[in-house]
């Protein structure tokens, strides 16, 4: 359980003066972990205290049992509007944020039509603020159509409301046009945000390429597919000088490798997805389809070395 929904109360109630009591409150830029009040006034907060109690006039909510921290941020969700609200809107999306504690959630571009240009974004901004529940911020499309051909209009989309460049699930598979997205980012100082697969190496893979693969019969795509492709782009990242973010990263070596690139003061950074950490392509035994995910499963070296980066930072 948390408590972050009593933030986005304040959506509805602006000018009420709340105090969130008996909650463990865990913000670690504060150094903060332990039992306190939070109080809030006109939608800001103006003290955090260990022995405080709220006076009359402000209206409790008992966080007894709950976590309260700093608002979630999500760099990574689907809204699918437009084109695909039958699996997901802008309100459904927005509901799903708050009950989870994220205040703040970036959506990639695969929409249809692509946010590859100003009209999109412009409608994802409007309708994202008519809900009003939350921060959303477009992802913009690096290529036209995500097809990997063309440069999206980047200039324009930035102008409208796009805080970052990708091509969410689709790898860039140009080194001319990806070394010609990171010139553009770097002119509006926005990242670009990659998916790496060589798809030549991958063609065909529906699972890590490995031991269990062949014991199952089935063709596997090997990590090196992904692994090319970041060493590729980390040259480029150093090249242009600007700055690269690496999603669902899920390889020890491709992990390693951006640790190496960021003690060289490269530009760069990366994620990694829970299922990445805790599963391995054990999972993918009597051809279990729940566990087919695109980059795969790999194997629980690749998951003990995701472990290990992201408690190093």
């Amino acid at each position: 359980m948390n408590c972050h929904f009593a933030l986005c109360i304040l959506h509805f109630k602006f000018f009420m003066k709340l105090a969130i009591i008996n909650g463990r409150v865990i913000d670690p830029s504060q150094n903060l972990d332990g039992n306190c009040t939070v109080f809030v006034e006109n939608g800001v907060i103006h003290d955090v205290a260990k022995a405080k109690r709220p006076t009359n006039g402000y209206e409790i909510i008992d966080a007894k049992g709950a976590v309260v921290s700093p608002g979630f941020i999500d760099v990574h969700t689907h809204l699918r509007e437009p084109g695909f609200e039958y699996r997901e809107d802008i309100a459904s999306g927005s509901k799903a944020a708050v009950a989870g504690g994220f205040t703040t959630i970036f959506c990639m571009a695969n929409t249809n039509p692509v946010n590859d240009n100003a009209s999109v974004t412009q409608m994802i901004v409007k309708k994202a603020e008519e809900v009003g529940l939350l921060n959303i911020f477009p992802v913009g499309a690096v290529s036209k159509e995500l097809k990997g051909i063309e440069l999206a209009e980047i200039g324009e989309m930035v102008k409208s409301g796009c805080v970052a460049i990708s091509d969410d699930g689709k790898p860039v598979m140009s080194g001319h046009l990806m070394r010609h997205a990171l010139e553009y980012a770097k002119t509006f100082k926005i990242p670009v945000v990659v998916h790496e697969e060589d798809l030549s190496l991958a063609e065909g893979g529906c699972m890590n390429e490995g031991r269990i693969s062949t014991e199952l019969g089935l063709k596997g795509s090997p990590a090196v597919a992904e692994e090319t492709m970041i060493q590729r782009d980390i040259l480029l990242s150093k090249l242009v000088g600007h700055h690269v973010h690496f999603q669902h990263v899920t390889t020890a070596t491709g992990i390693d490798m951006i640790r190496q690139a960021k003690k060289q003061g490269i530009p760069v950074t990366c994620e990694v997805t829970p299922h990445h950490l805790v599963l391995t392509d054990e999972a993918c035994r009597g051809y279990n389809t729940n566990a087919k995910v695109n980059p795969p499963l790999r194997t629980a070296k690749d998951c003990q070395a995701l472990i290990r980066a992201l408690n190093d930072g």
